[in-house]
């Protein structure tokens, strides 16, 4: 076991290393939710998409259905985004005080 005795004393007050690392972990998750709602957002088109081409069938129902389940899923994922952008933006601000 080793024991430093000569060693500077950290300071407490100093963050910088501590706020790099959630800087970095927050733009990390940050990327992981755009990429999510990157991909529901494709899925949710392709719903709709195939919602338009049920109609054209004469499937109203079906076509209904789905093309509702993909507007609302679009939807959700924009508010998603929308909210997570928000959240980092406030973090941020905190994190620069």
């Amino acid at each position: 076991m080793q024991f430093n005795f000569f060693a500077k004393p950290q300071n407490n007050n100093d963050y910088s290393d501590i706020k790099e690392e959630i800087i970095r972990e927050l733009l990390h998750m940050t990327r992981k939710s755009y990429n999510l709602a990157l991909n529901i957002t494709a899925a949710s088109a392709l719903m709709t998409l195939f919602g338009v081409g049920l109609f054209y069938f004469n499937k109203v129902s079906e076509a209904s259905l789905t093309a509702s389940g993909g507007v609302l899923t679009t939807l959700a994922s924009v508010q998603h985004t929308k909210q997570k952008k928000e959240e980092l933006c406030e973090m941020l601000n905190k994190l620069s005080e």
